[in-house]
């Protein structure tokens, strides 16, 4: 497993990466044969995006794969990763580096090439045993988690309504703690159309795009700060020109996280309001795009039995197991929105996502493959009922 993650990690496979996109998944595809199973590479949807300059341009995403075996039996698991990373082509965290005896650090080590092992040897695992017969499954893996899975999204719901629960090998903390809950994520694009002046001679003419977006950025904070376990992130914002022009174009994009849907549909009117109510008193148009959402993983009965069910798996394995809530969001949330009850975090134990300090914890990859594995088999034997109450 620590030769093939090392094969893995050496692909740049950053979301807008496309020929490392295709590199790896030419590898996946060939690692997952050995399943012996159908396999198809399904092309997505481009992304539209808004930019700076008041454009909206679509931008080509990767391709998904999707494995699958028995679709008739009658139980069905979905198990799903993505297979992109957050670190651009000419990123300078390009490979791994071992770091004492259970540590290698390494660009998407953990996030999440460590969780596609995970979920292959699982499935690899229960192929091997005589229950495996009485299990249906569907793997699909993204390209585009890191960019907010639109193009994998409808996949992922369609997908939602022919299996019965849910696994997403997302990393869990270095410590071994699962992820129970998730906050939605929500990220928009606003641009501001107001008027060009001379800044001397005719400032009362123009209509400041710049201002307008300050005013805007300030309204939201005072709206969303009256919302609890809302958290706002302006993480861009671009325009104007020389010091002499009132600026007539102003781009914002920001990212807002809600606990709950109700949140989620507060929050985005609030938005909304914010760029209207703003737009009226400075004379500007303001132009408000989603660029991805994605609902919050909220716990419901199903997915706490869920849980109760791979703690014991935990147990018998000598892994005592911890939950806990997360702010970031993963392809869980789409799954569990779709009504799909989905368990989250089974990939590897790791740390420092998202920068050139990310690793992973080396024998967590057979660790996490022993739990989701023995989870697989008691499903399939039927010492593992499900849905709750099915005999």
């Amino acid at each position: 497993m620590e030769r093939l993650l090392k094969s893995w990690v050496e692909v740049g496979s950053g979301s807008r990466n496309l020929p490392g996109l295709e590199k790896m998944l030419s590898m996946l595809c060939e690692a997952f044969t050995v399943l012996e199973a159908k396999m198809e590479i399904v092309p997505l949807q481009p992304q539209e995006l808004l930019q700076p300059d008041g454009s909206l341009v679509s931008i080509p995403l990767g391709r998904a794969l999707s494995v699958s075996k028995r679709p008739n039996a009658p139980l069905r698991v979905l198990l799903s990763i993505h297979y992109d990373t957050v670190y651009d082509a000419d990123h300078p965290f390009r490979t791994w580096e071992i770091l004492g005896e259970n540590t290698m650090r390494g660009p998407g080590a953990a996030d999440a090439k460590g969780g596609l092992l995970v979920l292959l040897k699982s499935l690899e695992a229960l192929e091997q045993t005589p229950w495996a017969a009485n299990l249906g499954w569907e793997v699909i893996l993204g390209p585009d988690e890191e960019v907010g899975s639109s193009g994998s999204a409808p996949l992922l719901v369609k997908a939602s309504a022919r299996n019965h629960l849910g696994l997403i090998f997302e990393p869990s903390r270095s410590d071994g703690t699962l992820v129970s809950a998730r906050k939605g994520s929500g990220v928009y694009s606003l641009l501001a159309r107001g008027k060009a002046a001379h800044a001397g001679r005719n400032p009362h003419e123009g209509r400041n795009a710049i201002d307008a977006v300050a005013y805007f950025i300030v309204e939201l904070h005072n709206l969303l700060e009256q919302r609890r376990g809302v958290v706002l992130n302006v993480a861009h914002v671009q325009g104007g020109g020389p010091a002499n022009v009132v600026p007539d174009l102003t781009f914002c994009r920001f990212n807002v996280r809600t606990e709950t849907p109700e949140d989620r549909q507060r929050v985005d009117s609030d938005i909304v309001l914010a760029a209207e109510t703003i737009g009226r008193e400075r004379g500007v148009s303001m132009e408000l795009h989603r660029d991805s959402q994605r609902p919050p993983k909220v716990l419901d009965g199903r997915t706490v039995k869920l849980m109760d069910l791979m703690t014991g798996c935990g147990k018998e394995l000598g892994m005592p197991m911890q939950w806990g809530s997360s702010g970031g969001a993963s392809d869980g949330n789409i799954l569990a929105a779709a009504g799909l009850p989905t368990l989250d975090s089974l990939g590897v134990r790791g740390g420092n996502l998202h920068s050139s300090e990310e690793y992973v914890m080396l024998d967590s990859l057979v660790e996490r493959a022993k739990l989701t594995s023995l989870f697989l088999m008691k499903l399939a034997s039927g010492e593992i009922r499900w849905p709750p109450g099915v005999d």
